[in-house]
């Protein structure tokens, strides 16, 4: 029999519809649901959260309580429900911070509140615990014609208009259950403080900030977003010591001038990595 550590961190399918309100519930109908299946289940509740207002300290107290439980029981594989929202920018930051442990891990939700009619949750769950006591990491999902399906965490993009989460189709193969990510983990649990990220779009004119960060991540799309004041600020923030990514950019490509300006400025690449694949690197590193 296999055996699951499993969290329920909030989200819709943690949820129950109240007076036509979508609520958070302690006992949710998927966590009841889980209790009745075959599996050995250890449940932990480090926290319960809307996935839409969740905080960086919310995911690092989830995954910390994770990692602290996982090193004690040795499941067979772990089970995370979480909100919709924001599950890519979980995923993302959970693959950096679990792989090292060499237990598999699958993240998932629903679109619709499991005491709702035509609920996706319980196919979910039902498909993620197949998938973990099978071996497979991951996220996993309906999509918006019903099958079920699972995509690695470490490739993972943001749920489009229906709800469907992508795959970043310039992922590098990154080995994130190597010492290096076990150490950016086990710093990342135990820092007092978590980095302050300033993010950038790749819009006319983006909003800066001059103060209150101490990490900045411009969101590029390959070519760097240039704007005639960022320059001389990334320039002035890498004197200071302020780190500066930049991301998406293609493993394989020409560099345009205004991503070439930026890197002269001290800006640091990150080839091979979605948008929030690089959120997760610089808040975890």
């Amino acid at each position: 029999m296999a055996k699951l550590l499993v969290t329920v961190s909030g989200g819709t399918v943690s949820s129950s519809v109240r007076d036509g309100l979508v609520m958070l519930e302690n006992e949710s109908p998927a966590a009841s649901y889980l209790k009745k299946k075959a599996a050995e289940i250890e449940f932990i509740a480090p926290a319960n959260y809307s996935s839409e207002n969740a905080r960086p300290e919310d995911y690092r107290d989830v995954l910390k309580a994770v990692s602290e439980a996982a090193s004690k029981s040795r499941p067979d594989g772990i089970l995370i429900l979480h909100g919709t929202d924001t599950m890519a920018y979980f995923a993302q930051l959970a693959v950096r911070a679990l792989s090292h442990m060499g237990i598999p891990f699958v993240i998932t939700g629903s679109k619709i509140p499991p005491d709702s009619e035509g609920t996706d949750a319980f196919k979910n769950i039902d498909y993620a615990v197949e998938q973990v006591t099978g071996g497979s990491s991951g996220v996993v999902f309906t999509t918006h014609d019903g099958i079920q399906t699972i995509i690695p965490a470490g490739k993972v993009t943001s749920p489009d208009i229906y709800g469907d989460y992508g795959i970043w189709p310039d992922s590098a193969d990154t080995d994130f259950a190597s010492d290096k990510y076990k150490e950016a983990a086990e710093a990342f649990f135990a820092a007092e403080k978590l980095h302050r990220i300033q993010v950038i779009p790749a819009a006319p004119t983006p909003g800066i900030l001059d103060e209150g960060f101490d990490t900045v991540l411009i969101t590029c799309h390959h070519s760097g977003t240039a704007d005639v004041k960022l320059v001389p600020k990334v320039r002035k923030w890498h004197a200071k010591g302020i780190r500066c990514f930049m991301a998406p950019v293609p493993r394989n490509s020409n560099i345009y001038e205004s991503r070439a300006m930026l890197e002269a400025a001290g800006c640091i690449a990150l080839p091979g990595m979605p948008p929030e694949g690089a959120w997760a690197q610089a808040l975890i590193t």
